[in-house]
């Protein structure tokens, strides 16, 4: 005999719609939480780079993104239109003015923001900012200090990756998650910059050309999902980048004997990479654990930092 199936009783349209919109909210926050959280670590390294390293733009401290649906529902705005401030690094040129997060940025010395490139800060000397806030314009006089810059970002999927591509560092919020603390999102960011700061990419741009590749990616953790742009990297440019991103983190501040437990972790994520021929570029994880531990070992046993060539572990 046949029927309809029992599905139990009615669920109210209202409070499913009330809960999609709760998630959604939620949602927003924690990848908003995510962007911040690695920014903040990225401007923390950034800081400590040495000179002549990164080229340096004026920066006054405060993280700009397009503004959408979501954020402008999240930070109560009338608009979804402009750019939005969704973190500001506490004690620097932002947040001492009064910039906060949920503002609007509307006009940068008097010049209308359509786009994030119009977004930029010209050093020692005063920068008029005009900001939307609850309804009100408001204008802010800062004075932006010179710093190295590298754009970071974060894109929202669960993918664990990230990876430098020409001036800038992509995270995702699967790789952020992934990372139990900020001491190994340091030692991942450090090691994006090193491929940058020893032009690892530029070294290669013409082999990815000739390859017909859209553009020319590095990382611990891109081969993830980016296995066909790897064949232009070797090696020793991961060993380099491993090594010079653990001293610029360390003299960030950071643990990174914590680098230690991320590869251990990853290796039984991903058990290919305890083999030698991980992708044929990348050094195989057991290897970077030891590398993590003999790095540590030296910068604690030393008075002097290590002279930034990469060492040999056999």
């Amino acid at each position: 005999m046949f029927g309809c199936a029992n599905i139990g009783p009615p669920i109210s349209l209202v409070e499913l719609k009330k809960l999609e919109d709760e998630i959604k909210l939620e949602a927003t926050r924690l990848y908003i939480d995510d962007w911040v959280r690695t920014w903040k670590v990225g401007f923390n390294i950034l800081k400590v780079l040495p000179d002549d390293t990164i080229k340096k733009s004026g920066i006054i401290g405060a993280l700009v993104i397009e503004n959408s649906e979501d954020i402008a529902k999240y930070y109560n705005l009338t608009s979804e239109e402009g750019y939005v401030i969704i973190g500001v690094i506490d004690n620097f040129v932002a947040s001492l003015a009064g910039i906060k997060p949920g503002d609007l940025i509307t006009e940068i010395d008097g010049k209308e923001v359509k786009d994030l490139d119009h977004v930029k800060y010209v050093t020692n000397k005063y920068t008029e900012i005009v900001i939307a806030r609850n309804g009100n314009r408001q204008l802010f006089k800062v004075i932006p200090k010179e710093m190295p810059y590298i754009r970071i970002h974060v894109e929202e999927t669960g993918a664990i990756n990230a990876y430098a591509k020409m001036n800038k560092v992509e995270f995702t919020t699967g790789m952020v998650h992934f990372l139990e603390n900020d001491d190994e999102l340091a030692v991942v960011m450090g090691h994006e910059f090193a491929h940058l700061i020893a032009h690892h990419i530029s070294k290669s741009i013409s082999i990815g050309t000739l390859c017909g590749l859209a553009g020319i990616l590095t990382g611990p953790f891109a081969p993830l999902t980016f296995k066909s742009l790897y064949a232009p990297y070797g090696r020793d440019n991961e060993r380099e980048a491993d090594y010079l991103g653990l001293i610029y983190a360390q003299k960030a501040g950071y643990d990174i004997e914590k680098g230690i437990g991320l590869w251990r972790r990853f290796v039984f994520e991903l058990p290919e990479t305890r083999s030698k021929s991980f992708f044929r570029s990348h050094p195989p994880s057991p290897e970077r654990i030891l590398r993590v531990k003999t790095v540590s070992e030296i910068i604690k046993s030393s008075k002097n930092q290590p002279n930034g060539k990469y060492m040999d572990i056999n």
